[in-house]
């Protein structure tokens, strides 16, 4: 029987199990995501599903660890001899007041139609830290776009395998929520005393999560390396592309705001 009137304490637990299934699932689940590559998502084609959580689950948690990490631990930019300096002492890419003056020139000599766009954007980089501010809450609602989207092209590069689309939007879940995971152990490099020291320690885990991509698709679509890596290149061509439209969409809503 739950208590009417619970403490703090049994709340969080609550949630937890509500959320996570803290029940022993969720260590067993991203061991087997992390230690196994595709191992996780072939047990879920499988319809072995009980002991783990589901890949939208899985995706979500790592996702809003990586974007509530992001938001808490300060961001340090690196000067011209690697130093670190504090970010409010830099504006990276601020325009210019010649910059700005050459925009609301285009702005005046651009047919009608594009003349408001002109003004907004003007506007936009007249606030560098608040358009960057602006584009970086949206990122969340970009990725969750952008999972189904590579779904559909790695649909499309193994398109020989004969798997339905919700196959590999299970297979997309999970790759995209090891990406997170690297990229909250990436934040470790906020903390690193100079731009060396970060890419010692980033480079290997950004080579451990493409290395983790390939062989993940190689054991769920069962292909040969230089199979999958030439599918994996195709998708990963498209689905950059779409990143970039996307982006590039996003950024022009942003610019709309101002």
């Amino acid at each position: 029987m739950l208590e009417p009137d619970p403490t703090i304490r049994e709340f969080f637990h609550e949630l937890a199990e509500e959320f996570l299934h803290w029940d022993g699932k969720l260590g067993r689940t991203f061991r087997l995501l992390v230690t196994r590559p595709g191992a996780l998502t072939k047990e879920y084609l499988a319809g072995r599903r009980i002991g783990y959580i589901s890949p939208l689950r899985v995706y979500l948690t790592c996702s809003v660890l990586f974007f509530f990490l992001s938001a808490t631990i300060p961001e340090t930019q690196m000067d011209a001899q690697g130093r670190p300096v504090h970010r409010g002492a830099v504006h990276v890419g601020q325009s210019t007041p010649r910059e700005l003056a050459a925009i609301d020139s285009l702005g005046v000599h651009a047919p009608m139609p594009q003349r408001w766009w002109f003004a907004h954007l003007a506007r936009a980089l007249r606030s560098p830290d608040r358009l960057t501010d602006a584009v970086q809450s949206s990122i969340p609602r970009t990725m969750f776009v952008l999972v189904p989207l590579f779904a559909a092209m790695m649909g499309l590069a193994f398109r020989m395998r004969r798997r339905r689309y919700p196959q590999h939007l299970a297979f997309a879940l999970h790759e995209h929520a090891v990406l997170f995971l690297g990229l909250t152990c990436l934040l470790a490099t906020r903390l690193l005393p100079n731009l060396t020291a970060a890419l010692v320690f980033g480079l290997p885990l950004a080579v451990g999560i493409a290395v983790h991509l390939v062989l993940a698709a190689r054991a769920v679509y069962r292909s040969s390396i230089l199979a999958t890596l030439a599918r994996l290149a195709v998708a990963g061509a498209l689905y950059f592309a779409a990143f970039l439209g996307v982006l590039y969409g996003v950024f022009a809503l942003t610019v709309l705001e101002f």
